[in-house]
């Protein structure tokens, strides 16, 4: 008692149509001219089962149509982020723009450190200066008021 022989079957990876599973589902010795022209129109070989067995061979299942990207990225962005859909790309691009606005904060307080420092600085040297120009001043009069005591030839200065 010899059980019936059962036919392969495959999935095929490479095909996505759905009608080049019909000549390969019969026998090749019943259909040479019709896997030919399947061979032909399809640009494979047919294919041949082990001892004429048919085999059967289905398409691959399709997925649903994949999901478009859209995003304010530029397109380089994107493809990396379309290649690399598991990485953290995005959180290291955010924790990359925190460090830079951390620094760029840091640099700007530092800025208007330094900005007050030298506007105190200025204030201080303005000070200074007028305070050195008021004592300049102040003696050139007493000095003026000394000599002109002995300028005067006994004519009383001017009230």
């Amino acid at each position: 008692m010899t059980q019936p022989t059962r036919p392969s079957v495959t999935c095929d990876q490479g095909s996505s149509t759905i009608g080049g599973t019909a000549a390969q589902a019969t026998t090749s010795s019943s259909a040479t001219s019709g896997s030919n022209y399947q061979r032909d129109r399809l640009g494979r070989r047919p294919e041949i089962g082990v001892g004429g067995q048919p085999q059967i061979c289905f398409p691959r299942p399709r997925s649903a149509q994949q999901p478009v990207l859209f995003s304010l990225m530029n397109s380089s962005e994107a493809a990396m982020k379309k290649t690399l859909p598991k990485s953290h790309l995005s959180r290291v691009i955010i924790h990359d723009n925190r460090i830079t606005q951390r620094i760029y904060e840091m640099e700007v307080s530092a800025l208007e450190k330094t900005k007050k420092k030298i506007s105190h600085y200025y204030e201080h040297l303005k000070k200074k200066f007028m305070t050195e120009q008021l004592r300049k001043l102040g003696r050139w009069r007493e000095e003026s008021v000394n000599s002109n005591r002995y300028l005067t030839f006994g004519i009383p200065p001017p009230v």
